[in-house]
């Protein structure tokens, strides 16, 4: 993930203008705020409507993360010779309410054979006033795990304990990392009540009664990009990932619950790789994350991490 300053500035650095269309935008979306999902055409079926293009954002008809031949999403594209940090692509302006919990984020396709290095997320800037309107606080902007394994649609949720704020600027981005081009599309954008939930799959392990969740991604240096790791379950707090056969165990994750030793949640993970590997561990509960990378060509070191989450 990106150093919060620098996607910060960059995302803050366009917000005055984003945030005047997206108040005029809001007064004219008809979603009520009590439907399930609060975004307005989330799931981009015929065209961008009801969503403000902030960077170089096309609607896609030929990628859809259901695989519905009648519905698309939206690609974002960044080619440059240096890397902007963040760039906006999409973005909606949603009142909320203060005190309450929310989920948000959607499903990222990040391209094949894309020349820069980076991946897609979402995130929300928060405002005390209820059209996004007026210059951001300072904090807290909020995002989603970062994507980017390549050629595959993957979630990207995350938690919001909404403290202060009447609007949130919901915003799909790129986050590139070096110059060259970088595109990503996204699908089934969603903002609503309650926290993430945590949804086991072939990519991700729901561990310590599913309120964390663990995903990795491996990337062998040979070009194509990052890879999603396979999941396999061992139990209520551990689980391993493969990457090439079913049958090789390359990761051994574990997930602990030390409140009462400490006051955290303890995260372990052992490898049988010397590939670069990516672990997102995600606090469902508070939206808490924490990455754990190994670098190309080295031997996996132990991670033992006796303060990876607050309790409770």
């Amino acid at each position: 993930m990106l150093p919060m300053h620098s996607w910060r500035a960059s995302v803050t650095a366009h917000l005055a203008a984003a945030a005047v269309a997206a108040a005029v935008l809001l007064a004219a979306q008809a979603a009520p705020l009590a439907a399930q999902n609060l975004l307005s055409n989330p799931g981009f079926q015929t065209s961008l409507s009801d969503w403000l293009i902030v960077g170089q954002a096309s609607w896609d008809p030929t990628l859809d993360a259901d695989g519905n031949p009648n519905s698309g999403s939206a690609n974002g594209l960044f080619d440059a010779p240096t890397a902007n940090g963040v760039d906006g692509v999409v973005a909606q302006c949603v009142p909320v309410t203060v005190g309450a919990t929310y989920h948000f984020g959607g499903k990222i396709f990040v391209a094949e054979h894309n020349s820069a290095a980076g991946g897609a997320f979402y995130l929300m800037v928060p405002f005390p006033t209820a059209d996004c309107s007026g210059p951001p606080p300072p904090g807290p902007i909020v995002e989603t795990p970062e994507v980017t394994a390549v050629g595959s649609w993957d979630d990207s949720i995350a938690t919001f304990h909404n403290t202060f704020a009447k609007s949130v600027l919901f915003t799909a981005v790129l986050a590139s990392e070096s110059g060259g081009r970088l595109s990503a599309n996204y699908d089934n954008a969603v903002l609503a009540l309650g926290a993430a939930p945590c949804v086991p799959g072939q990519t991700t392990l729901c561990l310590t009664g599913g309120r964390f969740s663990v995903a990795a991604t491996f990337d062998t240096g040979h070009g194509g990009g990052p890879s999603n790791a396979q999941a396999v379950p061992l139990g209520k707090s551990s689980g391993y990932f493969w990457f090439f056969d079913a049958a090789n165990v390359e990761v051994l994750v574990k997930l602990l619950d030390g409140c009462s030793l400490g006051g955290h949640f303890w995260f372990f993970a052992a490898g049988l790789t010397n590939v670069n590997v990516t672990i997102t561990v995600t606090d469902t509960q508070t939206g808490a994350i924490q990455v754990y990378t190994n670098p190309a060509h080295t031997a996996f070191q132990p991670i033992q991490d006796t303060s990876a989450f607050a309790c409770p």
